[in-house]
């Protein structure tokens, strides 16, 4: 990520990907440009009733043991303000009799305004995630249908703080004759979440974020909210090379995710991010 300069925060050529945070920003890939994704993220598990975790659209994991994968993004700059991208995740474990390649997300994000004066940017971000398996959907590596939703980006700029708001609804149904995660729970088909994300330049190469977020997506009926809070940090090894690693801690409340020795899930996540 490049350092912030208040006047040319939202033109295409300084955005930049917000792996490891679970909030996506206003930028989008420039015109012909390319980006590209690559990370590792290790989920543990507690015993405890927070079955889902809060990933992005497409990396959810519901599985009830610990989890090791590898997410890949790829994305096209279509215009200034057009971007469009292609999202997999390959699972290292669990493993079982299905095939380790899940969450398949085809997205495009709009950058429909921007105000370089007041320096804030507002965009929108339509997603689609392609059907699991059904044994995929057993062990929790995605859903066997359909899943679509739509993000609401908001981002505002100042000259080493920036913050993003997102407001997202997933519509995503699921194959009612298997369980879901080995839960026979019914889940909830339609989601929202919301987060919020300020992020620091400590210095020209390093920035550091707070994420914190709710989503309608608990595992038992009694529970209407889903929480979690993430701490990340991205350097630029280059102007076209950002490293990222980011600590969540999920949990039916927010007490439970700052204050609680132990949370219902964790997930630590570390990787690289390439535009060219």
């Amino acid at each position: 990520m490049k350092s912030l300069c208040l006047t040319l925060l939202i033109v295409p050529t300084f955005v930049f990907g917000f792996e490891p945070l679970n909030t996506d920003d206003a930028g989008t890939v420039k015109a012909g440009g390319n980006q590209i994704e690559q990370y590792f993220f290790s989920i543990n598990r507690y015993g405890g009733m927070q079955q889902a975790d809060i990933i992005t659209p497409g990396e959810e994991y519901t599985g009830r043991t610990d989890a090791k994968a590898f997410p890949f993004t790829y994305t096209r700059g279509l215009s200034d303000q057009v971007e469009a991208s292609l999202s997999a995740t390959y699972y290292n474990e669990p493993s079982g009799s299905y095939s380790k390649f899940s969450n398949y997300v085809l997205a495009s994000k709009w950058r429909f305004h921007e105000d370089s004066d007041l320096g804030y940017a507002l965009a929108v971000k339509p997603t689609v995630v392609l059907p699991a398996g059904k044994q995929q959907q057993v062990a929790g590596l995605g859903l066997a249908a359909f899943n679509y939703g739509v993000n609401f980006i908001a981002s505002k700029y100042w000259q080493d703080i920036e913050l993003h708001l997102n407001m997202m609804y997933m519509r995503s149904p699921y194959n009612i004759n298997y369980s879901v995660g080995t839960s026979s729970d019914l889940n909830r088909t339609n989601i929202f979440l919301i987060s919020l994300a300020p992020v620091w330049s400590i210095s020209k190469n390093l920035k550091i974020a707070l994420d914190i977020g709710a989503a309608t997506n608990p595992p038992s009926s009694e529970q209407y909210l889903s929480h979690y809070a993430l701490i990340a940090g991205i350097y630029s090894l280059t102007d076209s090379v950002d490293l990222g690693i980011s600590y969540m801690r999920t949990g039916s409340n927010y007490g439970e995710t700052f204050a609680s020795q132990q949370a219902g899930a964790t997930r630590s996540e570390v990787g690289i991010t390439w535009r060219f």
